[in-house]
């Protein structure tokens, strides 16, 4: 049939024509992944006791993962959360409703 020559030429047009299809792991950039923070340390960036932060885990409030009974959270999506909880300023209320006017005149 084959010697080791014509086996290696075969495997080698084999491995060209098969490549475009095959996704190696040195294709795909390795993406550093963000550390977990504990309870205790959310507690601090938000100056609540752990018992609040319990009750926001407890209703979904908060974003959070759990490993068994642990809780970890990412330090970015609690700064997230924080800003999607700021207070609207007066000035923001105003471009809202001169916005919803203009849109919809009365």
């Amino acid at each position: 049939m084959f010697n080791d020559e014509g086996i290696k030429v075969l495997i080698e047009q084999l491995a060209k024509k098969l490549q475009p299809f095959l996704k190696t792991s040195n294709s795909i950039p390795e993406i550093e992944k963000e550390p977990f923070i504990t309870l205790d340390e959310v507690s601090k960036i938000l100056n609540l006791k752990k018992a609040t932060i319990y009750g926001y885990t407890h209703k979904s409030t908060i974003p959070f993962r759990k490993q068994g009974k642990k809780l970890l959270f990412l330090k970015s999506e609690i700064y997230a959360w924080i800003d999607e909880r700021k207070n609207t300023t007066k000035n923001d209320l105003e471009m809202k409703a001169d916005a919803y006017l203009l849109k919809n005149k009365l």
